[in-house]
């Protein structure tokens, strides 16, 4: 992976980390159907990121 690469692929990971927080704080509140907005948000991500690194390597 290049510099570029893995610079890409933190911002990814710091994206899903927040969302990831997001989706607990909603839970607690219980809010669900944000929750899965978030949740699918989530999963998008990490598909996004795991092409990313399987195309880069």
């Amino acid at each position: 992976m290049t510099v570029s690469e893995r610079r890409a692929a933190l911002r990814q990971l710091i994206a899903l980390f927040g969302l990831m927080n997001t989706m607990i704080e909603l839970s607690a509140g219980g809010a669900s159907r944000s929750v899965a907005e978030h949740a699918a948000t989530a999963r998008d991500l990490v598909g996004e990121l795991v092409a990313d690194l399987a195309a880069a390597g």
